[in-house]
């Protein structure tokens, strides 16, 4: 007779939302070796519980698919929560203050750096300039990043190293800010204007990136978050991840979106898409297309309204079809960030052309943000097979923002509704720390289309909370090629799952993101409690 397996673990008298169509719901699941064993009635996992057998009574708790964030800025969101100054403030003079206690404790000739400041959520509702940051420090040089990106800050000793002056032109890919009435430089650089700081700025130590990678971690898990897609690797944080696997200290999967120069060094080493284990994976290779949503750069055919600016374009068509067509014949998925309409055709242009001239497979090539879409995009991404990886969060969020684009280009914005309906498989993501990574303020969002206070933005794209959670487990799941093995609560997948204090499926929706995380558990082990 074969040996009986009796469960490590067992969860029962639980309401189980599986995101398994052959079996949405279920009472009980049974874990043994970080799968998931047996997914069912309490009376039919009664058999997998031996007298060892860890069995958990979560009187009546919901248990949902591990949350998948396919699109976040993992391991640097660690770093900066160490090294800089958290400038998420409602007024300048309050940023002022955190970016001075960082000068007080500099040294000579230190850099002092903020990150998540946000224009549109201070008082004054405008951008930082050099005289703000003057006011801090003039012997040191401060330079203060956009919550979007895309967008910096300097004061004159920052601007001063950068070695612009009022009389260089914009560099290509980049924009200079100016004064409008003298012309002289403001302090802001736009895109690729900020490369020439790019060796300047310190140097982060392995101590920082180890102690920023705990920290995002106890983060990330304990919203509910078991996977995530990190988009912007480069090759320092690819070694402190491999270091935490073996270490323990990553308790969260990551598949690594590697950022575009470390291509041809993984090219050479023989690696491809998919390398590694099911707790740390090479996926794709990482590039930027144009601006962003929130910093409002993203490039658009029409102009942000009450303006003239269409937006930047960070690559030309060249310079996308070029590398695309390198990382294609390579054997690696291409995953590009394109936010306006303009961006993703160009991105579009070149998926198809690789595709034409060198066939492949299944390549689940990527558009990073995807943000404003139209049924020509649409179309072409449903017969390229074309990932989107939407904010999610952005509507809840940044409602305040989106009086720059209008109601009517709203409803083709974050289009979650339109990609399901024409075929394109989207994903739940945040971008954080653009947007909040909270994946429950997603969900809602992406179901409600209403911010924080109640105004609705784009009603057309709205879509059911299954839909939601689907884009946060199996969609994401399937962005990294993994929907055999994770994503759905079934046997003999990985058992991810959270537990949550209400059924976010009964709730009002407009309540999701207050529901309480219970538990987080990543191949069965617990690894967040609420």
């Amino acid at each position: 007779m074969p040996l009986q397996l009796f469960a490590e673990t067992v969860y029962k008298n639980a309401n189980v939302v599986t995101v398994d169509p052959q079996n949405p719901r279920a009472q009980a699941v049974a874990i043994l070796d970080g799968k998931f064993v047996g997914v069912g009635s309490d009376a039919e996992i009664e058999g997998l519980i031996g007298p060892t057998t860890r069995v958990i009574d979560v009187s009546g708790m919901t248990i949902i698919p591990g949350l998948i964030d396919a699109h976040i800025h993992v391991l640097s969101s660690g770093i900066r929560h160490v090294m800089a100054a958290d400038c998420d403030q409602r007024s300048i003079t309050a940023i002022q203050s955190e970016l001075r206690a960082r000068v007080e404790r500099a040294s000579p000739g230190d850099w002092v750096e903020g990150f998540k400041f946000d224009d549109t959520k201070t008082a004054e509702r405008r951008f930082l300039n050099r005289r703000d940051l003057d006011a801090v420090s003039t012997e040191l040089p401060i330079l203060v990043s956009h919550r979007a990106g895309h967008v910096y800050y300097l004061n004159s000793k920052a601007l001063e190293l950068s070695g612009y002056d009022d009389d260089s032109p914009d560099p290509h890919g980049g924009r200079l800010g100016r004064d409008p009435d003298t012309g002289a430089l403001d302090g802001v650089l736009y895109e690729r204007a900020i490369e020439p700081l790019s060796d300047l700025l310190p140097q982060v130590t392995p101590d920082v990136r180890r102690e920023g990678l705990r920290t995002i971690c106890r983060m990330l898990t304990a919203s509910g978050l078991t996977s995530v897609h990190d988009a912007m690797v480069s090759n320092d944080q690819l070694n402190t991840y491999t270091e935490g696997r073996d270490s323990g200290d990553l308790s969260i999967r990551v598949y690594m979106l590697a950022a575009r120069p470390h291509f041809p060094a993984l090219r050479d080493a023989g690696m491809r898409s998919g390398f590694g284990d099911d707790r740390l994976r090479l996926g794709g290779i990482k590039m930027v297309s144009d601006g962003a949503i929130a910093a409002r750069t993203a490039y658009m055919s029409e102009p942000y309204i009450g303006t003239c600016d269409h937006g930047i374009l960070a690559m030309s068509q060249e310079e996308i079809t070029e590398s695309v067509l390198e990382i294609h014949r390579a054997g690696f998925q291409v995953c590009i960030h394109a936010n306006g309409d303009l961006a993703i055709e160009s991105v579009l242009n070149a998926y198809e052309q690789a595709q034409t001239e060198h066939p492949r497979p299944d390549p689940r090539h990527r558009i990073e943000h995807c943000t404003l879409v139209n049924t020509d995009l649409l179309s072409k991404m449903n017969r390229l097979g074309t990932i989107a990886t939407p904010f999610c969060t952005y509507v809840y969020y940044h409602g305040e923002k989106m009086e720059f684009y209008g109601e009517e280009r709203l409803e083709w914005m974050f289009a979650q509704r339109s990609f399901i309906d024409s075929g394109v498989i989207s994903t739940g993501a945040t971008d954080y720390p653009p947007g909040p990574f909270e994946p429950l303020m997603g969900i809602q969002s992406c179901v409600t289309r209403t911010d924080m206070n109640g105004n609705l933005w784009g009603p057309s794209q709205r879509i059911s909370v299954e839909e939601a959670l689907r884009l946060y487990t199996l969609n994401g799941a399937y962005a990294s090629f993994d929907e055999d093995k994770k994503g759905s609560i079934e046997t003999g997948k990985l058992a991810d799952m959270v537990v949550l204090a209400e059924d976010l499926t009964s709730v009002d929706p407009s309540t999701i993101i207050d529901i309480p995380i219970v538990e987080t558990v990543i191949g069965g082990e617990t690894v967040y409690e609420g």
